[in-house]
């Protein structure tokens, strides 16, 4: 005799959201350990790059889409930190510590106090060989919407300072 099943567990939507935020994040990194593994650091660090370049696209087209904006829409820094806070808290969990600062309407400050990203990194034995591709993922945010712009990184926790701090200028 057959029994279709349909009772299952109940999770609130905010632990659901959390859960499938960190499991993205472990993926990232698990793909990263595995191609360093196979490929080594460089080739590692490089498709990593390319891969969550990509990411940001994609990321940033489901939130523009989402919202009803068209590419080559949103022009100005205020509009485009807006859509990065919308970007960082459907993809991002909680546990990283950031903001966006709005200097001018082509420029912004990014600081990011606390980066899960790294603490997991900072983990391994060969840390120090990691580059952070989180500019690549922003630069992937701008693409997709359609602006053209620079990211330029001023402050890395992963080479020893307290935060990691960039600058978004529109061209």
């Amino acid at each position: 005799m057959e029994i279709i099943q349909k009772e299952k567990y109940n999770i609130p939507l905010e632990t659901q959201k959390f859960i499938l935020q960190i499991c993205w994040a472990q993926h990232d990194g698990q793909w990263f350990l595995k191609s360093k593994k196979k490929y080594g650091i460089k080739e590692a660090n490089q498709l990593n790059q390319q891969v969550v370049s990509s990411m940001g696209k994609i990321e940033a087209r489901h939130i523009l889409s989402a919202l009803g904006i068209k590419k080559g829409t949103v022009k100005t820094i205020p509009e485009i930190v807006k859509l990065m806070n919308t970007l960082m808290e459907v993809i991002i969990p909680k546990v990283m510590k950031f903001k966006f600062i709005v200097n001018s309407e082509k420029e912004c400050t990014g600081i990011v106090e606390k980066c899960f990203i790294w603490k997991e990194v900072e983990k391994s034995e060969e840390a120090h060989e990691y580059e952070c591709a989180c500019n690549f993922r922003h630069q992937g945010w701008l693409q997709a919407v359609g602006v053209n712009g620079k990211i330029v990184p001023l402050k890395r926790i992963s080479e020893g300072d307290e935060i990691c701090e960039f600058k978004f200028i529109l061209e």
